[in-house]
């Protein structure tokens, strides 16, 4: 990948034997035995803790085992169908849309100029792009960027593994919410305030949530709000192999979880007055947990999307070494637990089965070139009508393009390969009209069409 070692998400993925699978996550750190401490304006919650490392030697950990045993046979492979096989007659290509390399997020603005938003790399720095219709360096994009950074947090990001710009979207009153992992490690959250003509932002900015984080990788980061109001953000399991801390069932932390918020002080004009506190409805789930927690389990959520039309929540959840998993929760499942690190996916890793263990609705096992589930959206435009209701996601190693339509509870429908491909795709983007961009850190951003 261009650039170096960007987004590590998949480290211990794409190993295929025991040696080798030792080797690749030789450099992830088990840590010193403290958890992650939590910091910001009001958010709800003091320095959380975790068990103590273990003081077996790595190799003898039950983690270590789990995540060097091959996986086992029967698990459920992804077998995409062709859309020429599937769909007689369709089909779907990539159209340039934004030339950046290392870009990681993107925004549609609706209050802006038509089908302009906001872009990022995963260096921290941001611009605002607009439509363009004219050929550049013989390719016609269908948007342009500012000369400049409308933002720049680069001397303040760390870049290294899963690190860097890894969230963005848009709040209910036109702000710009993004996550990063500043120098130290740490995840911020960070809100900017676009000028009245939504070209720049202007003024000064708010750190409004900091999160610890114990180990580059597995940081997660996306993060939405949904019809109410309410702020979603996704946290992976701070790193190590197997989740030696066990940070996914652990409840007085944030790592491995989706967070949901509600913005306290969001009617003052000065975003540093805000503070983000535990969401109304958010589950009780003991003494000690944190109550922030939506739900839990999760060992790198690296992004997560909402299906309005459905009342749904997508949770991408990228696995260990054996299986990728989506999950689909209603936004009245407050409390489901994903299973990690007791499950992967389907498979049984350490432990025994915890409680309230919601199983994914779709998986599949890696291998054959895949290695880590990026999602994803349920498309809900119309050039392409006939995807409507499925979730197109992608694989960071693969690099194709599929769609699937999941019901919860009903397991997944067929599997399609929509014939396109990115290197290496790391998001998606969505805009008004509910169409679809592929956000590529090596070649930029693509929007899929008919």
């Amino acid at each position: 990948m261009r650039g170096g070692r960007l987004f590590s998400i998949a480290t211990c993925a794409a190993a295929i034997t025991a040696v080798a699978l030792a080797a690749a996550c030789s450099d992830i750190g088990i840590g010193d035995g403290t958890g992650p401490a939590v910091s910001g304006p009001g958010d709800g919650g003091s320095a959380a803790t975790s068990e103590p490392a273990t003081t077996l030697p790595l190799t003898q950990t039950p983690e270590y085992i789990a995540s060097n045993t091959p996986c086992p046979p029967g698990l459920t492979e992804l077998d995409a169908t062709p859309l020429g096989e599937a769909v007689p007659g369709r089909s779907v290509k990539l159209v340039p849309y934004i030339d950046l390399t290392e870009s990681t997020v993107m925004v549609f603005d609706s209050a802006g100029t038509a089908g302009g938003g906001f872009v990022g790399d995963r260096r921290g720095r941001i611009w605002r792009f607009a439509p363009n219709f004219t050929a550049q360096a013989g390719r016609d994009f269908g948007a342009v960027i500012s000369g400049e950074p409308v933002a720049d947090f680069s001397s303040n990001t760390a870049a290294e593994h899963d690190q860097g710009l890894v969230g963005m979207t848009l709040g209910p009153d036109g702000r710009l919410w993004i996550n990063r992992t500043d120098r130290h490690g740490s995840s911020v959250l960070t809100v900017l305030t676009p000028s009245a003509d939504r070209s720049t932002l202007e003024g000064p900015y708010a750190d409004v949530l900091e999160v610890e984080q114990t180990n580059a990788q597995h940081n997660g980061g996306d993060l939405l709000f949904d019809p109410d109001g309410l702020l979603y953000v996704s946290f992976g399991d701070g790193g190590g192999l197997g989740d030696p801390r066990h940070h996914g069932q652990n409840l007085a932390t944030p790592l491995g979880a989706v967070l949901r918020f509600a913005v306290e002080g969001g009617g003052s004009a000065d975003p540093g007055d805000w503070r983000l506190i535990p969401a109304p409805g958010n589950p009780d789930l003991g003494p000690g947990s944190d109550p922030r927690i939506w739900a839990y389990g999760a060992r790198n959520p690296f992004r997560i999307s909402l299906d309005e039309s459905t009342g749904t929540l997508w949770i991408s959840d990228v696995g260990q070494q054996c299986m990728e998993e989506v999950t689909v929760l209603g936004l009245d499942e407050a409390g489901a637990n994903l299973g990690w690190n007791s499950y992967e996916g389907s498979r049984r890793f350490v432990g025994t089965e915890p409680d309230h263990h919601r199983k994914p609705d779709f998986e599949y096992r890696h291998g054959r070139g895949l290695c880590a589930v990026i999602g994803g959206h349920v498309y809900r435009g119309s050039e392409l009508d006939w995807l409507t209701g499925r979730y197109v996601f992608a694989d960071l190693c693969g690099g194709d393009i599929y769609a699937v339509a999941v019901q919860p509870g009903a397991g997944p429908d067929e599997v399609w390969s929509l014939g396109v491909s990115t290197p290496r795709p790391v998001g998606f983007g969505v805009d008004a009209a509910g169409e679809l961009y592929v956000i590529d850190i090596e070649s930029g951003v693509w929007r899929l069409a008919g």
